[in-house]
This record gives structure tokens, sequence and C-alpha cells, in this order.
């Protein structure tokens, strides 16, 4: 099934179209291995696995430009990750249109599927992708503004989204993004600005925000969200050096079981070494405000702590190595380690 969505994607951008504008599909794949001292852990036994393989397409056709990124993912899941139609007017103006990341924050915005493109194996918990379990609406449908402004004070980037509100699949334990229709009137909306100061070259600050209805996909809806987001973003890099953080604030308001606050933060910081050996060190934490039914029903919605000490080794600019051990506790103060291998390329 999977072999035939992805040959007709290729029929459809290389063979369907003349030649002028055929499609040249790129890439990126990663292999791993984790061990796990949790008893109930699913990498209790120490598993290989192949990670995920994703494959994209990013062109111009007569000034109008299409990003089709589709992702296969745990064996056999095959996801359309962005689908974007967009038009550039000039740096400091560009519209798109379709699916995309949600403009919130740092790491959900210069990171995406491709491993090979983050510092570490994993994303912070509270970033994992929505339909991964994640927290966080990390995906959208809808419209975008995006660009660059240069300034005296620096360089300004923004964007700014309306789209479908996301939806708690309760089967799955998941946020949806609402692909095709919105479960609810309530649109989602969000913007992120940063600023790149020209006084202190190497750093970018930045804020951002979202808001939506969120509701479950029951008959009748069981849980009906209003919420808030609120994002903060330090970036610094000078040299080798490099240092990233972010902090958000998840205001819950719920129409039956009443306000909920929760809070996340990671810091990172890593030294590149001859642009070669590149050891790093993140620690993160996720409080989840008690009986919040959002966080309830989502499976990365838990208190957790985490310190993450590792070593990547890029063997060209297109593939690495990396290992890490992580210390992990989670809701009711459990403590496990575990350590992790990942093979990572772009291609």
């Amino acid at each position: 099934m999977i072999a035939q969505i992805v040959s007709l994607l290729a029929l459809i951008f290389v063979a369907g179209l003349p030649c002028v504008y055929a499609f040249e599909f790129k890439g990126f794949a990663d292999v791993s291995f984790t061990k796990s001292t949790k008893d109930a852990d699913a990498h209790r036994n120490g598993d290989f696995a192949f990670g995920s393989l994703d494959l994209y397409v990013a062109e111009v056709v007569e000034d109008v430009e299409i990003l089709i990124e589709t992702l296969i993912e745990e064996g056999d899941e095959l996801d359309i990750e962005r689908l974007t139609i967009g038009y550039t007017f000039n740096d400091a103006a560009k519209l798109r249109m379709g699916r995309f990341h949600t403009p919130l924050g740092f790491w959900n915005t210069a990171y995406h599927h491709g491993v090979q493109l983050q510092p570490t194996i994993e994303r912070p918990k509270f970033l994992t992708f929505d339909d991964a379990g994640g927290i966080l609406p990390t995906h959208v449908v809808g419209v975008n503004l995006l660009g660059r402004v240069n300034t005296r004070a620096g360089a300004v980037d923004y964007s700014a989204m309306l789209g479908n509100g996301p939806m708690i699949d309760l089967g799955k334990a998941v946020l949806t993004p609402n692909n095709t229709s919105d479960n609810n009137i309530g649109k989602s909306a969000a913007f992120n600005v940063s600023i790149s100061p020209s006084v202190i070259a190497g750093l970018k600050l930045g804020v951002s925000g979202h808001i939506a209805e969120v509701t479950s996909n029951d008959d009748p809806v069981t849980i009906d969200v209003d919420q808030t987001i609120y994002a903060l973003s330090a970036v610094y890099t000078k040299g080798p050096l490099g240092m990233a953080a972010e902090y958000f604030r998840i205001e819950d308001k719920s129409k039956s079981a009443g306000d909920f606050t929760n809070t996340a933060y990671y810091g990172l910081i890593k030294y590149s070494i001859k642009e070669k050996w590149e050891p790093y060190l993140m620690y993160e934490k996720l409080s989840v405000g008690d009986d919040d039914p959002y966080m309830s029903v989502l499976q990365a919605g838990i208190d957790n702590k985490e310190m993450t000490l590792g070593l990547r080794y890029n063997i060209s600019y297109r593939s690495s190595l990396k290992g890490e051990y992580r210390n992990i506790i989670d809701e009711g103060g459990k403590d496990w380690d575990e350590v992790a291998l990942q093979w990572a390329l772009a291609f």
C-alpha cells in the first residue's frame, strides 16, 4: 500500500508533468537503537528500529511555490506532514496556504521531521509531534503570512496564521489538525515574532502565541477547552558554542472542569569541535495541572523531567551519528535511564 502511494506521488510529480517541471524528491532517513531500564517501557528489551523515511518536494512553478512532505514512520504509517502552495511577494511578505508547522516557538519552526536537522536524537518531550501524542498543536491547516524585515535594531522575522482548530482524537489519544474540515466554529490563530539584534551577533529572541477552541471527537463532546499558549525563546550561537532555550505556558479553560495552567521548558547547550564532534547537554521539564482534561487524554500529557547527555559525530554535512544517555523522572517520581544511538542521513 505504501509503495503504491509513493509510486503514485512520484508518477504525478515526475512523469505526469512536462519535463521542464519534473520534480525531484529529496529526503531524510534514520535508524536507531534504544535501551531503557524501565520495566514497563517499550524499549526495555533493547530495540533496533528504523525511525522514519521523509520524502519532500519543494519547487517553484511559474512564481507559484509548492511544498509537499510525506513521512513513513513506525513501519507502515504514511502521513502528509506538510502540503502548501504559496507565493513570495518579496522577503517581507510570503503567503502560504495548506498544512504546515504551527508558527509556535523556535524548535517547531526550525526543525522539521528529518532528524538530521536537529541537534539531538529526539525533540523535547513536550514538543513531540501532535500525531505522536504530543501536547502542542504542532501542525495546522490554514493560511500563513510570514517574512523578514531588516531594521536598525536588527532583522525581524514574523509569522501569522489562521487555521482550523485542533481536535482531540480520543481513540488514538492524539491531537489532529482537522485536515479537511473543522469540528467546531472556533478557528485557531497564532503569531511568532523574533529579532536578531544587531548589537549582539548570534543572538535571536522570540515570542509567540496560539489560541484555539479544542474539542474531542466524541458525541456528545466530553472535552471542550478554550486554550491559550504563550512561548518565549532565546537562541545564541558564537563560533563553536550554541545555546537554545524555550518556555511555554499552556492555559486550558474547560467549560466543565475549570481552569488549568501547564508549563514547559528546555535548555540546550552544545559545542562543536573541528565541525566533527559535538557534545551536548539538554534539560527539559513539563509540569501539568492536576485533572486538566486536555492533558489527561494525550500520551505526553504527564509531568516529566529529563536530562540528556549526548555526543554527535558528523560523518559529513549530510549524515551524523548520535549517542545519548538520558535520565528521566516522570509522573509519580519514577526514575529510570535510557541509552540511545541514531544514524541519520539527508539525501
